[in-house]
């Protein structure tokens, strides 16, 4: 009878599990299905009440909060993500970038140094700790750092990322020629990371200081443009 008993808890307690699990299932598909970010964020939020182990929900709405500016609820939901996937170099990544835009400039060196760890080949991690030496001040190691990414190559946006990173220490510390050289360089191997920060206003208010940076920039971007584009032919 007791084992009985047992048997039958067993399988009430296995099929509770299951309904639950299929509850946080639906609740993450909804959420991917929506187009709102804030009604994508309520259903993950459904579904990690559910089942708290769901780390596909944290990374999910993890990237939502990157994207939204709120980078303490970035870090909070990268932290419950690497907790359950820790091979995973680029959440350690995008738990280093909400401590980098959060200011908290140690933990995120110490955690882009993680991620590469985990993936030594993560480039984009490199780049950013690079950001994040020169916003602790730390402007010799930043420029030896984005000088590696440089040399790694890869993702254009990453590479050119690491070239503004560099101009930034150089203009800081007076280098204004290597500043110029390095943001014609960012621009030459990816315009549209200039055209995204500046024309749609995402950059933040550090990186747009300098009206020279500005007309050197609108300059080379005349430029490019200039001789890239080729003229229309005339119509019989």
């Amino acid at each position: 009878m007791k084992r009985l008993l047992f048997c039958l808890v067993s399988l009430i307690w296995l099929a509770a599990l299951s309904a639950h699990a299929e509850d946080a299932t639906e609740y993450f598909e909804q959420a991917m299905k929506s187009s709102m970010a804030n009604k994508k964020i309520k259903y993950f939020i459904k579904a990690l009440e559910v089942d708290p182990n769901l780390a596909a929900a944290y990374e999910k709405r993890g990237m939502l909060y990157y994207y939204q500016e709120k980078y303490d609820k970035v870090i909070q939901d990268f932290e419950n993500y690497t907790r359950l996937v820790p091979d995973d170099g680029e959440g350690f990544r995008m738990l280093a970038m909400g401590y980098l835009y959060h200011g908290t400039y140690d933990a995120a060196i110490a955690t882009f140094t993680h991620a590469l760890k985990v993936d030594p080949h993560l480039v984009s991690a490199l780049s950013y700790r690079a950001e994040a030496y020169r916003r602790s001040g730390n402007g010799e190691e930043a420029v030896r750092e984005a000088t590696k990414a440089i040399q790694r190559g890869g993702d254009p946006r990453v590479v050119a990322d690491a070239y503004i990173t560099r101009a930034k220490v150089y203009r800081e510390i007076g280098r204004q020629e290597q500043a110029v050289a390095d943001i014609r360089a960012s621009l030459q191997i990816d315009p549209r990371t200039w055209f995204y920060r500046y024309v749609s206003g995402y950059a933040n208010l550090e990186d747009i200081r300098g009206a020279g940076l500005i007309a050197i920039l609108v300059i080379a971007a005349v430029l490019i443009f200039k001789f890239s584009l080729r003229a229309p032919k005339k119509e019989e």
